[in-house]
């Protein structure tokens, strides 16, 4: 059986006073203690005449971990990436990182969101925020003296709706008379003005807000949100919003919640949770208290709780719609097991704050005694007091008697020493706890004396520390913010939408992107995180500059190398100024079949060219072998025939005047072929003594 607005009315009460009062009666006070010790107020205990400094450990450590939480997100041009759940997702997973990036980054202020999420978080356990989708209002506009032209281009828009239109003729142009009008035929139209008043639909958008901790309830021992029976906020409206939402406006307060005003005394802000009858002068100014949130129930009777978005007041509810997910994105830095809602960094602090707080005063307590002891007086040396209560460079004091005798400072017991040493004590304390330490600080004067090898070990440990609780961030809330901004748009967004990103203008239209779609958010933490990183990737650039001959790096290995040294350099804008992506590189055009021919044949007619010119090298190459063959045997020749004139004279053998020199020796008695050839070489040796006359010794 279906529930009634009575009982739904009951059970969200039922529910939100349990869940408030399990948030005041465990969260609450913790949350006022650490905002109170965060500011730096006053801990109620300090004692009139002696010393009321206080001890900022809160805000030093909330301070000093914000830039190495914040510094990750922002330090780069995305905060995180969506990545394909089926095959079709390949081709929208960039644009969708793009699109829900610059929606969280830049059409929302995103870096003052995410500030105050994570401080929330730190201070108060748990940041809170929220998306939803809002349909803006429309733009109302005025234009006057329209032309005719003007006028249709306006009305051709589907966003625009003229709500008001004036028409006149144009001044000062004379109106055609019944004889222009019948040569004419009727069929000139006259020129004419127009005044308009319209409406432009105005495309609806995301829109991500920070809730206060101290307003935020869930359901006693809910383990998720997604999980929780309640989840949802305490807002304030005042009357005349009502209105304008289309709500009653007499409707009372959601008084589940105790709200003694505190933290919002603290935060120097009234207009936070107020009750009605508020004493405003304007009654359309009157704020009541509403709940605003989520409620699993079984509203339709099938025997299934479903996931409701309720905004309930006091008497009535207001809104009640079946929700698909719940709108709230939340943090906290040190998670408890099985618990939705764990501890902030200023938790383990005010402790420590509490001690160094005591430990200070009383070191300065005791500088003060040591400075100005009390003195004994001997009332019996008639000392004047007035003149010794009288401080002044100079001054007489009058007494009876030595000076000695009448007049001596009280010993005061010292503790500056033992006070000083218990701070410290607390400091190591505070990095112990914390991970936060004055090295990564560069507070600490004495880090210069301490091996280098020591500092880096413990920066190194403070780091894994901030990363662990930087990693838990980005795995829930932000994870979270990512994955759910997307279902908005991919459900909401109706058209497409024209952002600029990298100095380009881009068209988005989530329609058919798949709202589930995981997201990976990479974080690292620390300057020693991104020095080693740049130092690996310098070594691996010089590897791929060597692998490159082996085919194994192609351009979009180096553009993707390139991205990533960009990014651990914390180059912003590097990928649309100092490199380019080559899949966007023009492609050169396909020769047509013509040109392809022609190709063809230039290549036909070069191949065969290139034969017939090695063909005629061979035949030249060929014909300089044998000529320089044929000269050797001249030349080979010669020098036989010279032998043997050389031969034939040493004999004065007879002069044979028939047949050559070589043939008359071979003739003569008494010479051989062999001793021919004996003679050739001895004339071969010394004509190359005659050609070096300096052979080597």
């Amino acid at each position: 059986m279906k529930m009634s607005d009575d009982q739904l009315r009951v059970l969200l009460h039922q529910e939100v006073s349990q869940a408030a009062a399990w948030s005041d009666s465990n969260i609450r006070e913790e949350q006022e203690r650490n905002l109170r010790y965060y500011l730096g107020l006053p801990m109620g205990n300090e004692v009139a005449g002696r010393s009321q400094v206080l001890s900022w450990d809160v805000f030093e450590i909330v301070e000093s971990a914000m830039p190495s939480f914040i510094e990750p997100f922002f330090g780069g041009d995305r905060i995180g990436e969506f990545q394909p759940r089926t095959q079709d997702d390949e081709a929208y997973c960039e644009q969708a990182t793009d699109y829900v990036n610059y929606l969280i980054k830049d059409a929302n202020p995103g870096f003052m969101i995410f500030t105050t999420w994570l401080k929330d978080a730190l201070i108060s356990k748990v940041g809170v925020v929220r998306a939803e989708w809002r349909d803006e209002p429309p733009k109302k506009g005025e234009y006057v003296g329209l032309s005719d032209e003007q006028l249709i281009q306006i009305a051709q828009d589907p966003a625009i709706e003229i709500t008001e239109h004036k028409a006149y003729p144009v001044p000062g142009m004379p109106p055609l008379n019944e004889a222009e009008q019948i040569m004419l035929g009727g069929q000139v139209q006259i020129p004419m003005l127009h005044d308009i008043t319209m409406r432009k639909k105005q495309p609806g958008c995301v829109r991500v807000e920070n809730v206060r901790p101290e307003n935020f309830i869930i359901s006693r021992g809910a383990k998720s949100t997604e999980a929780a029976r309640i989840v949802g906020e305490f807002v304030t409206y005042t009357r005349s919003d009502l209105a304008e939402m289309g709500h009653p406006t007499d409707v009372a307060s959601f008084d589940a919640h105790q709200f003694d005003g505190q933290i919002e005394v603290l935060r120097d802000d009234t207009s936070g949770i107020v009750r009605e009858n508020d004493g405003s002068a304007d009654p359309a100014m009157e704020e009541v208290t509403l709940f605003r949130g989520f409620v699993r129930c079984d509203y339709d009777g099938d025997g299934i709780a479903e996931l409701r978005r309720v905004l309930a007041a006091g008497d009535q509810v207001l809104e009640n719609e079946e929700a698909e997910w719940q709108d709230y994105c939340i943090i906290t830095p040190i998670p408890i097991p099985h618990r939705v809602i764990g501890m902030g960094y200023a938790d383990p602090a005010s402790e420590i704050q509490d001690i160094k707080t005591a430990l200070t005063r009383q070191y300065l307590d005791s500088l003060y005694r040591a400075n100005n002891p009390r003195t004994y007086v001997n009332m019996q040396a008639s000392v004047n007091l007035d003149d010794l209560l009288t401080t002044r460079i100079g001054g007489v004091v009058r007494g009876n008697g030595p000076a000695a005798n009448a007049i001596q400072p009280l010993m005061e017991v010292a503790v500056s020493r033992d006070a000083l040493e218990g701070i410290q004590y607390a400091d190591n304390m505070r990095e112990t706890r914390l991970g936060i330490t004055r090295y990564n600080q560069g507070l600490d004067s004495d880090s210069l004396n301490k091996t280098a090898t020591g500092v880096q070990k413990i920066m190194n440990a403070a780091d894994k520390r901030q990363q662990m609780t930087l990693r838990i961030m980005a795995e829930t809330g932000i994870r979270d913010l990512f994955r759910l901004t997307l279902r908005l748009i991919t459900k909401y967004q109706d058209m497409a939408s024209t952002v600029r990103l990298r100095n380009q203008w881009v068209q988005f239209n989530p329609q058919g992107w798949n709202p589930d779609m995981d997201c990976v958010v990479a974080v690292g933490v620390g300057n020693g995180d991104k020095t080693e990183t740049l130092m690996m990737l310098q070594q691996f650039g010089q590897f791929m500059a060597q692998a490159v001959p082996f085919g194994v790096v192609k351009p979009e290995n180096v553009y993707e190398f390139l991205r990533l040294v960009a990014k651990n350099g914390k180059l912003r804008g590097a990928e649309e100024k100092l490199i380019t992506d080559p899949s966007k590189n023009p492609q050169p055009p396909q020769p047509s079949p013509d040109q392809i021919k022609a190709q063809a044949d230039v290549q036909k007619f070069q191949a065969e060219k290139n034969h017939e010119t090695t063909e005629a090298d061979k035949d030249r190459a060929h014909e300089e072998r044998m000529k320089a063959a044929e000269l050797a045997s001249r030349e080979r020749e010669k020098l036989l025939e010279l032998a043997a004139a050389f031969l034939a004279g040493g004999q004065g053998g007879p002069n044979m005047t028939n047949g050559s020199t070589l043939d008359q020796s071979a003739q003569a008695p008494g010479f051989s072929m062999q001793d021919v050839q004996v003679a050739a070489q001895a004339i071969n040796s010394l004509a190359n003594e005659l050609q070096n006359p300096n052979p080597t010794l």
